[in-house]
Protein backbone atom coordinates (compact mmCIF):
# COMPACT_ATOMS: atom_id res chain seq x y z
CA UNK A 1 0.00 0.00 0.00
CA UNK A 2 1.22 3.53 -1.01
CA UNK A 3 2.69 5.41 2.03
CA UNK A 4 0.69 8.83 2.74
CA UNK A 5 2.33 11.82 4.04
CA UNK A 6 0.53 11.11 7.26
CA UNK A 7 2.33 7.71 7.79
CA UNK A 8 5.96 9.00 6.43
CA UNK A 9 5.90 11.73 9.09
CA UNK A 10 4.84 9.14 12.06
CA UNK A 11 7.35 7.33 10.93
CA UNK A 12 10.67 8.00 13.27
CA UNK A 13 13.19 7.26 10.76
CA UNK A 14 11.75 9.38 7.74
CA UNK A 15 11.37 12.22 10.24
CA UNK A 16 14.86 12.00 11.34
CA UNK A 17 15.59 11.89 7.41
CA UNK A 18 13.59 14.70 7.00
CA UNK A 19 14.92 16.81 9.58
CA UNK A 20 17.91 17.65 7.22
CA UNK A 21 16.15 18.42 3.97
CA UNK A 22 12.85 20.05 5.30
CA UNK A 23 13.66 21.94 8.39
CA UNK A 24 11.75 18.95 10.30
CA UNK A 25 14.79 19.36 13.46
CA UNK A 26 13.34 19.00 16.95
CA UNK A 27 10.26 17.53 16.22
CA UNK A 28 7.63 16.43 18.80
CA UNK A 29 7.46 12.37 18.34
CA UNK A 30 5.37 11.26 21.12
CA UNK A 31 1.52 12.24 22.14
CA UNK A 32 2.82 13.52 25.27
CA UNK A 33 5.37 15.52 23.81
CA UNK A 34 2.80 17.19 21.08
CA UNK A 35 0.72 18.20 24.45
CA UNK A 36 3.80 19.91 25.72
CA UNK A 37 4.27 21.85 22.73
CA UNK A 38 0.79 22.78 22.32
CA UNK A 39 0.40 24.31 25.48
CA UNK A 40 3.45 25.71 25.85
CA UNK A 41 3.19 27.31 21.99
CA UNK A 42 0.64 30.52 22.49
CA UNK A 43 -0.79 31.68 19.01
CA UNK A 44 -0.64 35.49 17.15
CA UNK A 45 -3.25 36.06 15.37
CA UNK A 46 -2.41 38.07 12.33
CA UNK A 47 -6.22 38.96 11.47
CA UNK A 48 -8.36 40.55 14.26
CA UNK A 49 -10.69 43.30 14.45
CA UNK A 50 -12.49 45.02 17.61
CA UNK A 51 -14.34 48.17 18.09
CA UNK A 52 -14.45 50.84 20.82
CA UNK A 53 -18.06 51.31 21.16
CA UNK A 54 -21.29 48.60 20.00
CA UNK A 55 -21.80 48.90 16.27
CA UNK A 56 -25.86 48.22 14.87
CA UNK A 57 -26.01 44.94 13.79
CA UNK A 58 -25.59 45.96 9.93
CA UNK A 59 -24.57 42.60 8.46
CA UNK A 60 -26.71 39.96 10.22
CA UNK A 61 -30.03 41.17 11.74
CA UNK A 62 -29.78 41.12 15.69
CA UNK A 63 -26.14 40.30 15.37
CA UNK A 64 -23.60 42.72 17.05
CA UNK A 65 -20.72 43.37 14.44
CA UNK A 66 -16.81 43.22 15.54
CA UNK A 67 -16.28 42.34 19.06
CA UNK A 68 -15.27 45.03 21.68
CA UNK A 69 -11.54 44.69 22.80
CA UNK A 70 -12.63 43.34 26.09
CA UNK A 71 -14.25 40.97 24.55
CA UNK A 72 -11.95 40.20 22.01
CA UNK A 73 -8.96 39.36 24.53
CA UNK A 74 -11.26 37.37 26.09
CA UNK A 75 -11.64 34.70 23.20
CA UNK A 76 -7.91 35.04 23.25
CA UNK A 77 -7.39 33.66 26.45
CA UNK A 78 -9.64 30.71 26.00
CA UNK A 79 -7.79 29.91 22.56
CA UNK A 80 -4.26 30.39 23.76
CA UNK A 81 -3.82 33.24 21.60
CA UNK A 82 -0.99 35.42 23.10
CA UNK A 83 -1.84 38.62 20.63
CA UNK A 84 -3.11 39.98 17.84
CA UNK A 85 -3.19 42.53 15.06
CA UNK A 86 -5.93 45.22 15.16
CA UNK A 87 -6.80 45.64 11.36
CA UNK A 88 -9.07 48.63 9.97
CA UNK A 89 -12.46 48.09 8.56
CA UNK A 90 -12.04 51.51 7.20
CA UNK A 91 -13.78 51.13 3.84
CA UNK A 92 -17.61 52.11 3.45
CA UNK A 93 -17.98 48.59 2.16
CA UNK A 94 -17.28 47.48 5.55
CA UNK A 95 -19.50 48.58 8.10
CA UNK A 96 -21.36 51.72 9.76
CA UNK A 97 -19.22 53.02 11.55
CA UNK A 98 -16.09 52.05 10.17
CA UNK A 99 -12.85 51.89 12.24
CA UNK A 100 -10.24 54.42 12.05
CA UNK A 101 -6.70 54.62 12.58
CA UNK A 102 -6.70 56.59 15.15
CA UNK A 103 -9.08 54.96 17.36
CA UNK A 104 -6.71 51.22 16.40
CA UNK A 105 -4.30 53.06 17.91
CA UNK A 106 -6.07 54.09 21.18
CA UNK A 107 -7.56 50.84 21.42
CA UNK A 108 -3.84 49.24 21.27
CA UNK A 109 -2.02 51.39 23.54
CA UNK A 110 -4.66 50.67 26.04
CA UNK A 111 -3.75 47.10 25.74
CA UNK A 112 -0.36 46.80 24.18
CA UNK A 113 0.57 43.59 25.59
CA UNK A 114 -2.05 41.75 23.73
CA UNK A 115 -3.14 44.09 20.80
CA UNK A 116 -1.04 45.64 17.70
CA UNK A 117 -2.17 48.53 15.77
CA UNK A 118 -2.78 48.72 11.98
CA UNK A 119 -3.37 51.46 9.27
CA UNK A 120 -6.43 51.55 7.13
CA UNK A 121 -6.80 53.69 4.35
CA UNK A 122 -9.43 53.63 1.49
CA UNK A 123 -7.57 53.97 -2.15
CA UNK A 124 -10.27 56.58 -2.88
CA UNK A 125 -9.59 58.84 0.16
CA UNK A 126 -7.85 62.37 -0.43
CA UNK A 127 -8.67 62.83 -4.70
CA UNK A 128 -6.51 59.96 -5.05
CA UNK A 129 -4.96 59.95 -8.50
CA UNK A 130 -2.24 58.75 -10.47
CA UNK A 131 -0.39 61.92 -10.23
CA UNK A 132 -0.70 62.65 -6.67
CA UNK A 133 0.52 59.90 -4.48
CA UNK A 134 0.84 60.71 -0.81
CA UNK A 135 0.48 57.59 0.39
CA UNK A 136 4.08 56.84 0.68
CA UNK A 137 4.38 59.81 3.02
CA UNK A 138 0.94 58.84 4.83
CA UNK A 139 1.65 55.03 5.59
CA UNK A 140 5.04 55.97 6.89
CA UNK A 141 3.33 58.80 9.49
CA UNK A 142 1.69 55.90 10.95
CA UNK A 143 3.99 53.34 10.62
CA UNK A 144 6.35 55.30 12.89
CA UNK A 145 3.52 55.35 15.12
CA UNK A 146 3.52 51.55 15.86
CA UNK A 147 1.57 50.16 13.16
CA UNK A 148 2.62 47.06 11.45
CA UNK A 149 0.41 45.98 8.80
CA UNK A 150 -2.05 48.03 6.01
CA UNK A 151 -5.40 46.87 5.83
CA UNK A 152 -7.46 44.53 5.58
CA UNK A 153 -8.01 46.32 2.21
CA UNK A 154 -11.75 45.51 1.27
CA UNK A 155 -12.57 48.33 -0.85
CA UNK A 156 -14.59 47.12 -3.80
CA UNK A 157 -12.20 48.22 -6.85
CA UNK A 158 -10.16 46.22 -9.26
CA UNK A 159 -6.59 45.44 -8.25
CA UNK A 160 -5.87 47.42 -11.65
CA UNK A 161 -7.20 50.00 -10.64
CA UNK A 162 -5.06 53.40 -10.52
CA UNK A 163 -6.47 54.20 -6.91
CA UNK A 164 -5.20 50.93 -5.67
CA UNK A 165 -2.33 50.56 -7.26
CA UNK A 166 -1.04 53.89 -5.70
CA UNK A 167 -2.39 52.29 -2.33
CA UNK A 168 0.21 49.56 -2.85
CA UNK A 169 2.92 51.67 -4.06
CA UNK A 170 2.66 53.84 -0.96
CA UNK A 171 2.44 50.88 1.11
CA UNK A 172 5.76 49.00 -0.39
CA UNK A 173 7.27 52.39 0.29
CA UNK A 174 6.80 52.25 4.02
CA UNK A 175 8.01 48.69 4.21
CA UNK A 176 4.48 47.68 5.25
CA UNK A 177 3.01 44.12 4.20
CA UNK A 178 -0.64 44.43 2.96
CA UNK A 179 -3.98 41.79 4.12
CA UNK A 180 -6.26 42.52 1.51
CA UNK A 181 -9.86 40.56 0.68
CA UNK A 182 -10.50 39.70 -2.36
CA UNK A 183 -13.92 39.42 -4.06
CA UNK A 184 -15.75 37.50 -6.52
CA UNK A 185 -17.16 40.26 -8.40
CA UNK A 186 -17.50 44.02 -8.50
CA UNK A 187 -20.33 44.83 -6.22
CA UNK A 188 -19.96 41.69 -3.69
CA UNK A 189 -20.06 43.61 -0.68
CA UNK A 190 -16.91 43.98 0.24
CA UNK A 191 -13.00 43.34 -1.69
CA UNK A 192 -10.83 44.02 -4.10
CA UNK A 193 -12.25 42.67 -7.26
CA UNK A 194 -10.34 39.97 -9.73
CA UNK A 195 -11.26 37.16 -12.12
CA UNK A 196 -10.80 33.34 -11.41
CA UNK A 197 -7.24 32.61 -11.07
CA UNK A 198 -6.60 36.18 -9.86
CA UNK A 199 -4.58 37.09 -12.60
CA UNK A 200 -4.59 41.16 -11.20
CA UNK A 201 -3.18 40.14 -8.97
CA UNK A 202 -0.13 38.09 -10.40
CA UNK A 203 0.30 41.30 -11.83
CA UNK A 204 0.31 43.39 -8.70
CA UNK A 205 2.92 40.65 -7.18
CA UNK A 206 4.89 41.42 -10.47
CA UNK A 207 5.20 45.38 -10.09
CA UNK A 208 5.44 45.59 -6.23
CA UNK A 209 7.71 42.74 -5.66
CA UNK A 210 9.03 44.10 -2.39
CA UNK A 211 5.12 44.77 -1.22
CA UNK A 212 4.37 41.78 1.05
CA UNK A 213 0.78 40.35 0.06
CA UNK A 214 -1.26 39.02 2.95
CA UNK A 215 -4.16 36.49 1.18
CA UNK A 216 -7.52 36.32 2.84
CA UNK A 217 -11.21 35.38 1.99
CA UNK A 218 -13.40 32.75 0.17
CA UNK A 219 -12.22 34.41 -3.73
CA UNK A 220 -8.62 33.69 -2.18
CA UNK A 221 -8.53 30.36 -0.73
CA UNK A 222 -11.03 28.51 -3.10
CA UNK A 223 -8.20 29.00 -5.05
CA UNK A 224 -5.93 26.58 -2.97
CA UNK A 225 -7.55 23.95 -5.50
CA UNK A 226 -9.97 23.90 -8.54
CA UNK A 227 -13.89 24.83 -8.64
CA UNK A 228 -16.31 24.73 -11.03
CA UNK A 229 -19.04 26.78 -10.07
CA UNK A 230 -19.42 30.91 -9.00
CA UNK A 231 -20.73 29.62 -5.86
CA UNK A 232 -17.54 27.73 -5.16
CA UNK A 233 -15.85 30.93 -5.95
CA UNK A 234 -17.91 33.23 -3.44
CA UNK A 235 -18.18 30.55 -0.34
CA UNK A 236 -16.68 27.16 0.72
CA UNK A 237 -15.59 24.12 -1.64
CA UNK A 238 -15.18 21.23 -0.15
CA UNK A 239 -14.27 18.16 -1.16
CA UNK A 240 -10.58 16.55 -1.71
CA UNK A 241 -7.89 18.72 -3.21
CA UNK A 242 -7.05 16.76 -6.49
CA UNK A 243 -5.43 18.96 -8.63
CA UNK A 244 -3.80 22.23 -6.87
CA UNK A 245 -5.28 25.55 -7.89
CA UNK A 246 -3.44 29.06 -8.19
CA UNK A 247 -2.41 29.55 -4.94
CA UNK A 248 0.36 27.41 -4.46
CA UNK A 249 1.83 28.14 -8.23
CA UNK A 250 1.49 32.21 -7.56
CA UNK A 251 3.58 31.06 -4.13
CA UNK A 252 5.73 28.87 -6.11
CA UNK A 253 6.30 31.89 -8.26
CA UNK A 254 6.29 34.59 -6.24
CA UNK A 255 8.09 35.42 -2.48
CA UNK A 256 6.08 38.28 -1.78
CA UNK A 257 2.26 36.56 -1.45
CA UNK A 258 1.72 34.96 1.82
CA UNK A 259 -1.68 33.40 3.12
CA UNK A 260 -3.55 34.06 5.91
CA UNK A 261 -5.22 31.42 7.52
CA UNK A 262 -8.37 33.25 9.21
CA UNK A 263 -11.94 32.94 8.78
CA UNK A 264 -13.96 30.24 7.83
CA UNK A 265 -12.39 30.30 4.26
CA UNK A 266 -9.23 29.59 5.39
CA UNK A 267 -10.35 27.38 7.84
CA UNK A 268 -12.36 25.61 5.53
CA UNK A 269 -9.71 25.42 3.11
CA UNK A 270 -7.16 23.22 5.57
CA UNK A 271 -10.33 21.17 7.07
CA UNK A 272 -11.70 19.78 3.33
CA UNK A 273 -8.33 17.48 2.92
CA UNK A 274 -6.16 17.48 5.87
CA UNK A 275 -3.04 15.60 4.06
CA UNK A 276 -2.99 18.29 1.24
CA UNK A 277 -3.30 20.92 4.27
CA UNK A 278 0.00 19.37 5.19
CA UNK A 279 1.49 19.17 2.21
CA UNK A 280 0.50 22.83 1.28
CA UNK A 281 1.43 24.23 5.20
CA UNK A 282 4.76 21.89 5.09
CA UNK A 283 6.16 23.58 1.45
CA UNK A 284 5.02 27.31 2.30
CA UNK A 285 5.52 27.14 6.40
CA UNK A 286 7.37 30.43 6.18
CA UNK A 287 4.78 32.09 4.21
CA UNK A 288 1.56 31.04 6.00
CA UNK A 289 0.40 33.09 9.26
CA UNK A 290 -2.59 31.97 11.73
CA UNK A 291 -5.45 34.61 11.89
CA UNK A 292 -8.84 34.07 13.86
CA UNK A 293 -11.18 37.13 12.53
CA UNK A 294 -13.55 37.55 15.00
CA UNK A 295 -16.49 39.40 13.28
CA UNK A 296 -19.14 38.81 15.59
CA UNK A 297 -18.78 37.91 19.46
CA UNK A 298 -20.43 35.12 19.65
CA UNK A 299 -19.44 31.25 19.34
CA UNK A 300 -21.36 29.98 17.04
CA UNK A 301 -19.86 32.91 14.23
CA UNK A 302 -16.00 32.41 15.11
CA UNK A 303 -13.45 30.07 13.26
CA UNK A 304 -11.99 27.02 14.96
CA UNK A 305 -8.18 27.59 13.76
CA UNK A 306 -6.95 27.27 16.76
CA UNK A 307 -8.05 23.87 16.98
CA UNK A 308 -7.26 22.96 13.15
CA UNK A 309 -3.78 23.38 13.59
CA UNK A 310 -3.42 21.35 16.82
CA UNK A 311 -5.04 18.64 15.36
CA UNK A 312 -2.77 18.36 12.18
CA UNK A 313 0.01 19.00 14.44
CA UNK A 314 -1.08 16.30 16.77
CA UNK A 315 -2.17 13.95 14.03
CA UNK A 316 0.80 13.87 12.03
CA UNK A 317 0.05 16.04 9.10
CA UNK A 318 2.71 18.72 9.98
CA UNK A 319 6.11 18.86 11.72
CA UNK A 320 6.69 21.12 15.34
CA UNK A 321 8.39 23.18 13.26
CA UNK A 322 5.15 23.97 10.88
CA UNK A 323 3.33 24.20 13.50
CA UNK A 324 5.34 26.65 15.27
CA UNK A 325 6.36 28.62 12.39
CA UNK A 326 1.99 28.85 11.09
CA UNK A 327 0.97 29.65 14.84
CA UNK A 328 3.33 32.61 15.80
CA UNK A 329 6.92 32.84 14.53
CA UNK A 330 6.48 34.23 10.82
CA UNK A 331 3.76 36.64 12.47
CA UNK A 332 7.07 37.54 14.72
CA UNK A 333 9.57 37.49 11.96
CA UNK A 334 7.26 39.44 9.50
CA UNK A 335 5.98 42.16 12.06
CA UNK A 336 9.27 42.48 13.57
CA UNK A 337 7.55 41.56 16.75
CA UNK A 338 11.15 40.41 18.34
Amino acid sequence: MEMTRRNFLKSSSAAVAAAGVAGYAGAADSAKAKDEVIARTKFIDIHAHCTEDPLPPCNIAGVQPLPLPDELISWYDKFGVEKGVVLSLCNPENFVGGMATETILRICEQHSDRLIPSVGIDPRCLGNHVVNNKFGYIFKWYRDKGCKVCGEVCANLHFLDPKMQNLFKGCEEAGLPLTFHVAANEGWRYGIIDEPGLPELEICLQRFPKLRFFGHSQSFWCEIGTYKTWDERKGYPSGKIDVEGRIPQLMRKYPNLYCDISAGSGNRALLRDLDYAGKFLTEFQDRVMFGIDICAPFEKYISRQHETLRKLFKEGYISETVFRKVARENQIRELGLA
